[in-house]
């Protein structure tokens, strides 16, 4: 198990990264556009290689595959896949991307198309050394919590779950339930902090500051023999831009603990 964070690609990160013992980031590339990410491939690769860094993850967020513009879930889908081949060039493992948007269709409905078009994913992983996971944000995702797992991921068996417990904690649902049963899928985690303020969401600051019980997290990893990366997310507006590395720096020592 390994510890590290989602990078902007920066220099600085890479920098930072090697400079604290971090052997593998994730970058998430959320624009509608991947050219820009694929046009840097050769940059990254050369990143990776001077600070001795893995790009482990590289995920996408927030895309409409199972539109009923066949136009848009198309292009969608293209898109993906290209960014998946630069994932794979990357050396990344794991590829992390949702299941679409719910739109006014029965759910049902929705957990069939986003069977067909994430199990092209996994074969599309399957042939590029990727195993695909399935992320638990509400970010352009129905799939986020266990209603729609028991449909999509019965019928994947090699489809995994990307798990932030920070959307159970702000959804009122039972994480440590959701671990216990579904732990056993896990590809990938982030540590994003939780914190309640008045009982309402109040930021999402970096883990170590914030109210959440970590111990009882990794404990869980720990019975599911979770073998993946965890990675910090920073989140709240206090955890950027200026304090963005001292955060991570602090969140790297307070997580790293848990790491037996």
């Amino acid at each position: 198990m390994h510890i590290g964070f989602i990078t902007d690609l920066s220099e600085e990160d890479f920098r930072f990264a090697g400079q604290t013992g971090v052997s593998v980031l994730e970058y998430n590339e959320n624009a509608d556009s991947v050219e820009p990410f694929l046009a840097r491939t050769d940059e990254i690769k050369d990143r990776c290689r001077r600070y001795r860094i893995k790009l482990d993850v590289v995920g996408r967020f927030g895309r409409n595959y199972i539109s009923d513009d066949e136009g848009t879930a198309m292009r969608e889908i293209a898109a993906t896949e290209r960014l998946m081949d630069a994932a794979a060039e990357l050396g990344a493992s794991v590829f992390v991307t949702g299941a679409g948007h719910a739109e006014q269709r029965e759910h049902t409905e929705n957990c069939r198309r986003a069977v067909d078009v994430l199990g092209r994913f996994v074969e599309a992983g399957a042939s590029r050394g990727l195993r695909v996971a399935l992320y638990n944000c509400h970010w352009g995702n129905f799939a986020f919590a266990p209603p729609s797992w028991n449909q999509i991921l019965s019928e994947l068996p090699e489809l995994g779950i990307k798990y932030d417990p920070s959307h159970a904690y702000y959804d009122d649902r039972d994480w440590l339930s959701e671990m216990r049963e579904w732990g056993g899928r896990f590809y990938h985690t982030h540590a994003k902090g939780s914190l309640k303020v008045a009982g309402k969401q109040f930021e999402d600051p970096n883990p170590g500051f914030d109210e959440f019980n970590w111990g009882a997290f990794f404990h869980m990893l720990y019975h599911h023999d979770y073998q993946g990366d965890v990675m910090i997310e920073p989140h709240a507006a206090t955890w950027l831009g200026r304090r963005r590395h001292t955060g991570l720096r602090f969140s790297l020592a307070y997580l790293r603990q848990f790491v037996l």
